[in-house]
């Protein structure tokens, strides 16, 4: 330990060490080979001030890496005029690394303004301009990567059987351009988080764990506490239990926007209420064909394999055939079209094998 005063209010408890009080301590250190590293390491700059956190730690999950939360009462800008510039998809860290869109003129206001939407941009996960399908290999652009917007009321509904539901949605499983090794899912919006419904005694008894990595570290939280005070936690972490356990599901969890009230700021997007049974939706960037219906306009609807009109209902055998029971062979699916060179003749009936298939010779 450094030698000094660790009494309340020294230097040391304050975490300020100025350079000259360095050198002073460093000067009373023993020049020994085991101190050498700390003598030098006591020896700042000149006139340099450092600071330090005495109770600051450098491993584990840290409050500041949190994700911010987003005022529910502020409108937000849509995704798609935040990203329709871009021409690539960017890298995570090259998302997360543009700089701030600040300028000499900008008032004060002007650039909290800014700042909030930079920091919103922040928590989005990084747009997917074009990619190409693990497997299939098949290459996507951005009208086929869109991202849809989706909404979800969950008063009254329990949070499992949501969560399970919103699971499919942020991994895009919905999606004809379903990728397991890509984030392809789409945003979903949640409101009311603070009035789903719990089944059983899962309020009284559930209790949420984790290690803080030292002997004795583990904390737990009741479900009440955790419920009282944040109500969309409950269901955030029901979602991230159920997302593969791997790169990916901070990401996916970028997609989820949870409140706890019925006011939410992404009112720019359009939202659409998500159906119950979900299973595959309807790619948006998709143009419906409609199917060219080809009319033959005779009195003789019934016609031979190259479209002519048969003169009258009478097969190759001779039989004449009514109206009637030419339209029950046809919904049957026993049609056989008729030979225009083989009319009137009579022709046998083809051999066919014990299983009812045609005799090779034939």
């Amino acid at each position: 330990a450094p030698v000094g005063s660790r009494a309340r209010g020294s230097t040391w408890d304050r975490g300020l060490v100025r350079a000259d009080q360095g050198e002073m301590l460093a000067s009373k250190i023993a020049p020994r080979a085991g101190l050498w590293h700390l003598q030098q390491a006591l020896r700042p700059a000149a006139g340099a001030v450092v600071f330090s956190t005495p109770s600051s730690r450098s491993f584990g999950r840290h409050p500041k890496h949190d994700p911010r939360i987003i005022p529910a009462d502020k409108p937000l800008p849509s995704v798609k005029d935040l990203t329709e510039a871009l021409i690539k998809t960017p890298k995570r860290k090259e998302w997360l690394r543009q700089p701030f869109p600040y300028k000499k003129d900008d008032s004060k206001d002007e650039r909290r303004d800014k700042r909030d939407v930079y920091l919103y941009q922040r928590t989005l996960p990084a747009p997917v301009v074009s990619t190409v399908l693990h497997g299939c290999h098949t290459k996507l652009h951005g009208d086929a990567t869109i991202r849809r917007w989706w909404f979800i009321d969950a008063q009254g509904q329990v949070p499992g059987k949501l969560a399970a539901k919103i699971v499919k949605v942020i991994m895009g499983k919905h999606k004809p351009i379903y990728d397991r090794s890509q984030n392809l899912g789409d945003f979903v919006v949640v409101t009311n988080a603070e009035k789903v419904a719990f089944t059983g005694k899962k309020r009284e008894q559930k209790v949420y764990r984790y290690h803080t990595g030292w002997p004795g570290g583990l904390v737990t939280t009741p479900l009440e506490t955790m419920y009282e005070k944040k109500p969309e936690e409950v269901l955030r972490r029901a979602i991230a239990g159920m997302l593969p356990k791997n790169t990916l599901r901070r990401e996916r969890l970028k997609l989820l926007r949870i409140f706890a009230g019925e006011k939410h700021p992404h009112s720019a997007e359009d939202l659409t209420p998500l159906p119950d049974n979900i299973v595959k939706v309807a790619s948006p960037w998709l143009i419906v064909k409609e199917r060219e219906s080809v009319e033959v306009q005779t009195d003789n609807w019934w016609v031979d394999e190259n479209g002519a009109p048969w003169p009258e209902l009478v097969d190759n055998h001779g039989k004449k055939w009514t109206v009637e029971e030419a339209e029950d062979i046809i919904k049957t699916g026993n049609v056989v079209f008729r030979d225009p060179e083989l009319f009137g003749k009579d022709v046998a009936e083809p051999r066919t094998d014990t299983q009812g298939g045609k005799w090779k010779k034939d």
